[in-house]
């Protein structure tokens, strides 16, 4: 037996006994129904073509983080890594992650999107766990963003504008693929990378699931009260530079925000395609945020983490293999339909 094979049910159990702590709401009855939202056009990238696209090798970690280096270790499954470039809608050059199990294909694939300032590590930790799940990962990078110095009150909305169409443009990469399977198509993140997962979910009819993890809705607002450090600095220096309270700020927000909510869109989200998970004691993404969303997106079951934002890995692991369970049983699902159909 081997040191990772004798530490990793050590790990398990933990992991197993700080999910038991975790409590999860069933599916409840939905609120009286919503009208559906179409989706923008201004939310539909040119298209991209195959002759910008550039697929290369890499080393199997990217970010330079211990975590990362211990996990690979403990798990060895085999996988193939590539760096994905290709032209971003803002004009500069946009970067993705392929994680490709060493299986035969088609693969059920998640599209992974990252948080909202730092490094790359939570992304990179929750597509190596999805890989090593059998699922093919395409993990996107974040552009470049700078909400302390900004003075433009556009900028968030032009960040999540431009990662729900990148994420597009990652879709049309992918499509291009035998061995990802188009109807088992499934969009995950965590904090800000879950508002921007739901909104690809709700905005492309090629995305079939989703895993959301401390998410929100009702973006102007979580603007407004974010303990986030960004936010917080971007916040302060429009409330000084515009002379507005945080009212203000709400109401000078809502017209660039609202247009981008994910609670404008989710009501095209199959309630039974999310999995939807959230930190009790989360001051960057409220609770009271994450429950806007759970009730646009028609209530489905939601789990909920007895920990803050930043103290989400003793129940990382755990949560996302309960995501990777829903997905495999999602998917399994829809497989049997099809089957049922032919």
């Amino acid at each position: 037996m081997t040191r990772g094979e004798r530490v990793r049910p050590l790990g398990v159990a933990l992991l197993a006994l700080l999910g038991l702590t975790c409590s999860t709401v069933p599916a409840v009855e939905p609120a009286p129904a919503r009208p559906s939202v179409a989706a923008s056009e201004d939310l539909r990238p040119p298209p991209v073509r195959r002759e910008e696209v550039f697929v290369e090798p890499e080393a199997r970690t990217v970010e330079d983080a211990l975590i990362l280096d211990l996990y690979t270790w403990f798990h060895a499954k085999d996988y193939e890594t590539f760096r994905v470039r290709f032209p971003s809608v803002t004009g500069e050059e946009s970067i993705a992650h392929l994680l490709i199990p060493d299986e035969p294909g088609p693969h059920a694939t998640v599209v992974v999107f990252p948080i909202l300032a730092g490094s790359h590590i939570v992304s990179e930790m929750l597509a190596k766990v999805l890989v090593n799940r059998g699922f093919l990962v395409a993990r996107l990078e974040r552009p470049k963003m700078e909400l302390e110095e900004t003075r433009d009150a556009a900028e968030p909305a032009k960040a999540l504008r431009g990662a729900v169409m990148d994420g597009r443009r990652l879709l049309d990469i992918l499509e291009w693929r035998p061995d990802v399977d188009r109807e088992r198509i499934a969009v995950a993140g965590v904090s800000v990378g879950g508002i921007i997962a739901s909104l690809l979910h709700g905005t492309d009819e090629r995305v079939k699931a989703g895993i959301f993890v401390m998410p929100g809705g009702d973006v102007a607002n979580i603007l407004a009260d974010s303990r986030e450090r960004p936010i917080r600095a971007f916040r302060q220096n429009l409330m000084e530079r515009e002379g507005i309270d945080l009212a203000g700020f709400i109401e000078r927000m809502r017209p660039l925000m609202d247009p981008l909510d994910p609670i404008r869109f989710a009501g095209r989200i199959d309630r039974a395609s999310v999995f939807l998970a959230s930190a009790r004691f989360d001051r960057i993404i409220r609770p009271e945020h994450t429950e806007v969303l759970w009730d646009a997106l028609g209530r489905p079951a939601w789990t909920r983490m007895p920990v803050g934002h930043y103290q989400v890995l003793p129940v990382f692991w755990w949560v996302v293999h309960r995501g990777a369970d829903h997905l495999d049983r999602y998917f399994g699902d829809l497989n049997e339909d099809r089957e049922r159909r032919n």
